[in-house]
């Protein structure tokens, strides 16, 4: 099958003027129908930018693993169809739970600028707009969700927007095939001095949690962030938050990735939340160097809405680290050693690597590992959560 190519999807029909406008990237959709073609793959997530003025782009899909089934029993044959699929259930859970719960998974691991932002689904076009209402729990949370059908036997894509209410609608989506080759990666290793309460339960996670992802977000407001520089020993370039600076005017225009830097007073940007420091007794430190990325499409974007999503990156990956630390804690203390409280954490670390498909985009995914495992436990998880037919994806560099 190596010499078909996809189609591009079809033009909008009556009232497109009305429609939204977004992209998808033609190096990932031009094959994919191809790279799924003789698989078992018929159904999965869409991946792309967050809303912005109506308008969403689609950057890469990532097929939806099989529903693990009941108690270690053997799997069931694959449903015949993705209508099947999405009425089944496993030991009573629907599988369009697992579905939002694998777009969900899919959160984590993504750079900053993007998210879950629709759905595919291998079926007919014909036999698409069947699928509007069995989509709707799997699109709730997802507003101005895109859906991608691809036809199994012409192997035609068609871009459709979901229309959620009482009677749930595809409608042609208005969409546009994108190189986005102006696309830009920044990312920032930036070291945190964390203090939290020593000693949690399953009841304070999330609430301890929420307050370092607060903390470090108002450190990291109160911090300056500058671009590094483009040649050895020029100066940094400040980001001005109250200038409206484009990022093109900011960054070489041959650039692929730029490093940005959250400069304060100390070594590290200190949170402390909810911690007086009465007692040193009470308390545990940590201190980590954590690295986040955020995607930009569009280098007429203002740099300093740019520099947004790559702060909240920062901020979800500092109190994720944190509640998979706490979660491992709680799990391996019995309860003489809960009681003692132990002093450390054992933070866990990311690994990155790129979905299939994506090479002529700046970003990666990652994953986090816990400090017993090496980079391939996470780079296969990471596999299985972006459905990679061919297993886990390339390293990082």
């Amino acid at each position: 099958f190596t010499s078909l190519v996809a189609p591009p999807p079809r033009a909008a029909g009556p009232g497109a003027a009305m429609s939204k406008k977004g992209t998808y990237n033609t190096a990932f959709f031009n094959s994919f129908a191809v790279r799924i073609r003789g698989t078992e793959i018929r159904f999965g997530i869409l991946v792309g930018t967050c809303p912005e003025d109506g308008q969403r782009d689609a950057l890469f899909a990532a097929a939806t693993p099989p529903q693990p089934q009941a108690d270690g029993g053997e799997a069931a044959a694959p449903p015949k169809d993705v209508a099947a699929l999405l009425k089944s259930s496993s030991g009573g859970a629907p599988f369009a739970d697992w579905a939002v719960e694998h777009a969900t998974q899919l959160r984590r691991l993504l750079p900053g600028g993007l998210e879950p932002c629709g759905c595919f689904a291998v079926v007919t076009e014909a036999a698409a707009k069947d699928l509007a209402t069995l989509l709707t729990p799997v699109l709730k949370g997802i507003p101005d969700a895109l859906v991608l059908t691809v036809d199994p036997a012409s192997s035609k894509l068609t871009f459709w927007k979901h229309e959620g209410g009482a009677k749930p609608a595809l409608r042609p989506a208005q969409v546009k095939g994108d190189s986005h080759k102006d696309a830009l990666l920044l990312w920032t290793a930036t070291p945190l001095d964390i203090v939290v309460p020593r000693g949690s339960s399953a009841t304070n996670i999330d609430a301890i949690v929420g307050r370092v992802q607060s903390g470090v977000t108002a450190a990291l407001q109160k911090s300056t962030a500058a671009l590094a520089p483009a040649a050895e020993g020029a100066p940094l370039r400040i980001v001005d938050f109250g200038s409206e600076q484009t990022v093109l005017a900011a960054t070489p225009k041959d650039s692929r990735e730029v490093r940005v830097d959250f400069l304060s007073n100390g070594t590290a940007l200190a949170v402390v939340p909810g911690v007086d420091g009465s007692d040193s007794g009470s308390c545990i430190r940590l201190r980590c160097l954590v690295v986040a990325m955020a995607v930009v499409l569009r280098r007429g974007a203002e740099l300093r809405q740019a520099v947004g999503p790559l702060r909240d990156g920062v901020a979800a990956s500092a109190g994720e680290r944190l509640r998979l630390a706490l979660e491992e804690a709680e799990e391996d203390d019995d309860e003489g050693a809960r009681a003692a409280r132990p002093s450390r954490l054992q933070l866990p670390w990311r690994a990155f690597g790129r979905p299939d498909g994506c090479d002529e985009l700046p970003f990666w995914c990652g994953d986090y590992c816990m400090p017993d495992e090496d980079a391939s436990a996470g780079l296969e998880r990471l596999g299985e959560l972006l459905g990679l037919p061919a297993g886990a994806p390339a390293p990082a560099p």
